[in-house]
């Protein structure tokens, strides 16, 4: 299809679904609720000489059910993502998270399926849209294959997630890397095509992960967190090594004022043989991460650490409201001689409007493969790529 129709016909079932008051009334009245978003992104790339004025595309769609009757609950989504030409010039659709479950008396849940990992600062450690560099090394925003149990909301809440599998390429794509075709940035087998030829065929499995947090304050309004992760990574080769995390984190409001703090350690022990490399790396001294197509390395230990601050203004302007202004800023150090630092840095404003929502982020940052033209910045850096560069995220997306 071409993506002009493709794009057209989308927008007119949006349309449809948000221009039919008697569908929205009798879904509302029922335990099964289906909704959506399309979202569409301006992008400029400081490094991109190709694309000076930027360039303006489809960044998803996407279709959400969810389904809660007092005891039984679950929730699904899958996403369709067309990338312009200044993006990569693919397309790909996947599940992003699928499961079912139970609601007990106590409000305490057991989710089984595709569930995100409850590990560091929860929902998400960001406010802008492309979130932390956490993300992007596979610690923030992630889904496993799994069982989850989540406590009853209170003071003190605590988490326990087991995951045999990965996130999984629930999904297909055109011109990616069929591995790295999902939503999760997971450990993956490299690719020869459109990854980095390392011949690497890792994957995580039995991952366990640990999580408390105690909310005191007036209201619960700061939160105090400690998380732990480990796990097994199977070689493809009969050799099983681990990976261990562990995180602590802190949430805090004071007025319009939000505050968001985390630092974590990793280590992935790994099993790679001589010709398992790159460039002449130590080929144990990175793994392979991928997500959204394409496969990337990321140093094999590293710590990270998050500070978000961010300011609700009060009232609207004309027709729009919920303003929220923030900076995200966060950092990967990796604790291998000759690996530099990765830094992102992103200063941005969110608002809405009826069922439309905005994101304006000023993105800075180096050696990072979705900031700079080092994509292979979040294990060894280039460098040619020393410098800070910049990347302009314009976004509108509209949720039914």
């Amino acid at each position: 299809m071409h993506p002009l129709r493709g794009l057209c016909a989308i927008l007119a079932v949006a349309g449809a679904l948000a221009g039919t008051p008697v569908h929205a009334q009798e879904t509302s009245a029922s335990p099964l609720t289906v909704g959506g978003a399309i979202r569409f992104n301006y992008v400029h790339k400081s490094w991109q000489d190709d694309y000076r004025s930027g360039f303006f595309g489809l960044d998803t769609a996407r279709v959400d059910l969810n389904y809660d009757d007092g005891s039984l609950i679950g929730s699904a989504q899958y996403r369709y993502n067309r990338f312009p030409k200044g993006q990569g010039g693919y397309w790909q659709h996947f599940l992003h998270h699928g499961w079912v479950g139970m609601r007990f008396a106590d409000k305490s849940e057991v989710h089984v399926g595709l569930d995100q990992n409850l590990f560091g600062l929860q929902p998400l450690a960001s406010n802008n849209f492309y979130e932390s560099i956490a993300f992007y090394a596979g610690f923030e925003d992630k889904y496993d294959l799994g069982v989850t149990y989540k406590s009853r909301p209170g003071p003190f809440e605590w988490q326990l997630g087991f995951y045999p599998r990965d996130g999984g390429s629930y999904g297909g794509g055109g011109n990616t890397a069929g591995a790295s075709n999902r939503y999760s940035y997971n450990i993956v087998p490299d690719d020869d095509a459109h990854g980095y030829g390392t011949g690497q065929h890792d994957r995580e499995r039995d991952t366990l992960i640990a999580r408390t947090a105690w909310h005191v304050g007036p209201g619960g309004r700061h939160e105090v967190g400690l998380s732990g992760l480990t796990g097994t990574i199977d070689n493809g080769s009969g050799t099983d090594t681990r990976r261990h995390a562990v995180a602590v984190h802190y949430r805090g409001t004071v007025g319009p004022f939000k505050l968001m703090l985390e630092s974590l350690r990793y280590r992935y022990r790994t099993a790679h043989g001589p010709t398992q490399t790159y460039g002449g790396l130590d080929p144990n001294s990175f793994v392979m991460l991928g997500g959204f197509g394409y496969p990337y390395p990321v140093a094999a230990n590293g710590d990270i650490h998050i500070a978000n601050v961010s300011y609700d203004i009060p009232g609207r302007l004309g027709p729009f409201g919920g303003f929220r202004l923030y900076n995200d800023y966060s950092v990967l150090h990796k604790r291998t001689r000759g690996y530099k630092d990765s830094v992102q840095n992103v200063t941005g404003v969110t608002f809405s409007s009826g069922k439309w929502t905005f994101y304006m982020d000023f993105m800075l940052g180096k050696h990072h493969p979705y900031l700079s033209p080092d994509g292979g910045g979040l294990a060894s850096t280039s460098a040619a790529h020393d410098g800070f560069t910049r990347r302009i995220n314009l976004q509108a997306g509209y949720y039914f």
